[in-house]
């Protein structure tokens, strides 16, 4: 069995009504920090095998270096957050909710623990629990991400309507057309 996800170019996600259908939360930073793009959007239909959105960001990392984020809400067993970081497994590390946090975001208003989780990829991923769903957040390059100890705030994109029609929106970014991959 397969999974695909549906990718919508940025410029079509945020005039379009596509967004207001998704079946899980698409995590947006909000306010946008300066100098951040949305680059795209990416999606399951909730039977595929679990819900699952994913909004990809480019801008600046602490350091004035670039970098690109992915916001991967999913039920569990999804497996999308697990590919984006570059796992062969549906779940995140099993370091993740042990000890400390490395890192907290903001969603809807609630402080989200987001623990480090191992892998081998060019990128760094953490990954904890939002809305009884996992977030992940996976940092390319590896190098970049500093960018999860800055105070960022993630809001349902579903819920901000018009607003959507202010987010500063770039070309897709080439990192979600994945096509398909193999399930967990």
């Amino acid at each position: 069995m397969k999974h695909r996800l549906t990718v919508v170019d940025p410029f079509a996600a945020v005039i379009g009504a596509e967004i207001n259908d998704l079946p899980a939360p698409l995590w947006v930073p909000w306010p946008v920090p300066s100098d951040w793009t949305f680059r795209g959007l990416a999606h399951t239909p909730d039977t595929d095998g679990g819900a699952a959105t994913v909004g990809l960001w480019s801008g600046p990392d602490p350091f004035g270096d670039p970098a690109e984020i992915v916001l991967v809400c999913e039920e569990a067993g999804a497996g999308v957050g697990s590919h984006f970081a570059g796992l062969s497994m549906s779940y995140p590390s099993a370091g993740v909710g042990v000890g400390a946090p490395h890192a907290k975001f903001g969603v809807e208003g609630r402080l989200v623990p987001l623990w480090a989780v191992e892998n081998t990829g060019d990128c760094a991923a953490f990954a904890g629990e939002a809305a009884g769903r996992w977030l992940w957040v996976v940092v390319h390059p590896a190098e970049a991400s500093a960018i999860v100890v800055q105070p960022i705030q993630l809001v349902d994109a579903r819920r901000l309507g018009a607003e959507l029609t202010v987010l500063p929106v770039g070309e897709l970014s080439p990192r979600l057309v994945l096509g398909e991959w193999p399930s967990p």
